[in-house]
């Protein structure tokens, strides 16, 4: 039985932990507080799908507050771990692992939209295995126990492991087979890649192009189609993500802008994680994914005046 913990009890989190759960998978769940793993210990997670409700019950896994993480070995016993925070929330949670593990080897998995991340990660933790994962499901955390899935997409998974690593690549790739097998038995349409730079860059102006725009209008994704005016100020966005990637070289695959399109429609009633913060009053990950692409822009001499504007919009926003 494949043991995975998931750092990260948001509606990302809730979702893979219920749905691995009720497949048969060793879950534990690590909540930032006591108060949401208190209500899950004692309410399980319920999942809404297509208008049904699913309760996972509260023993078909485990869940642990972060502040216990030091005293209670931390994930000493997992086969991987998921990084299911946002950008911003990263870097403190590497740093105590760090210090729980020291050089011992783990294998983490990090869902983080924007770009950056996984090289601080790499370099915080240089002997761990770290993983990049794409993730196009749709979820709206409706409440600290609930979960609304509300679009199914895929999850891709690729190794960001640097040159030279001790591991038994054969062994390590058994266990990738197994963690996709795992992943699709929870009814997740999961796949392992070897090209994760380009589905990376693909994320990364899917996330630019959608994001700020649902956080500014404060619209769900699908409204984002529903008048020219819109979809000509999201083709500006990836106009300019696309002359950024063609200046740098970098791959972005075909059939892109399709690619957006079909996410929103697939997505059409989720809210956003940027318009979720805005919403929240909580800082957003714009500097990380809009951000990512300016910064991308000075780096390649490419003028990108939309995605400087609304990042300064939105960034006005965090309080």
């Amino acid at each position: 039985m494949m043991n995975i913990h998931i750092i990260g009890a948001g509606s990302l989190g809730l979702l893979y932990a219920g749905k691995l759960a009720n497949s048969g998978c060793r879950v534990t769940l690590w909540c930032r507080s006591e108060e949401q793993a208190d209500k899950l210990r004692a309410s399980g997670i319920t999942i809404e799908e297509k208008g049904q409700h699913q309760v996972v019950d509260a023993h078909a896994f485990s869940v642990c507050s972060w502040s216990t993480f030091a005293q209670s070995g931390g994930a000493g016993d997992a086969d991987y771990l998921f990084l299911m925070l946002k950008q911003q929330g990263i870097e403190e949670m590497a740093t105590e692992m760090l210090a729980q593990y020291g050089q011992e080897h783990r294998r983490l998995i990090c869902f983080q939209n924007g770009t950056g991340h996984l090289e601080r990660l790499q370099d915080l933790l240089p002997v761990w295995t770290i993983y990049a994962a794409i993730t196009t499901e749709g979820a709206k955390r409706s409440s600290s126990v609930s979960v609304l899935h509300a679009g199914h997409g895929t999850t891709t998974i690729g190794k960001m492991m640097p040159a030279g690593s001790p591991l038994d690549p054969f062994s390590q790739e058994n266990h990738e087979i197994e963690l996709v097998k795992q992943l699709n038995r929870a009814g997740f349409e999961a796949f392992l890649s070897n090209q994760m730079d380009e589905m990376i860059y693909r994320k990364l102006l899917m996330n630019a192009v959608i994001n700020p725009l649902t956080a500014l209008w404060r619209i769900p994704n699908g409204a984002l189609l529903s008048s020219p005016e819109r979809v000509r100020l999201m083709k500006q966005l990836y106009h300019e993500g696309i002359a950024v990637y063609e200046a740098g070289g970098i791959p972005y695959g075909s059939g892109l802008w399709e690619w957006i399109i079909s996410v929103c429609q697939s997505t059409s009633g989720n809210t956003s994680s940027m318009l979720k913060d805005v919403m929240d009053g909580r800082t957003t990950e714009v500097a990380w994914i809009n951000g990512s692409i300016v910064r991308l822009g000075q780096k390649y001499g490419i003028s990108v005046p939309t995605h400087e504007l609304v990042t300064q919009l939105i960034e006005g926003m965090n309080t």
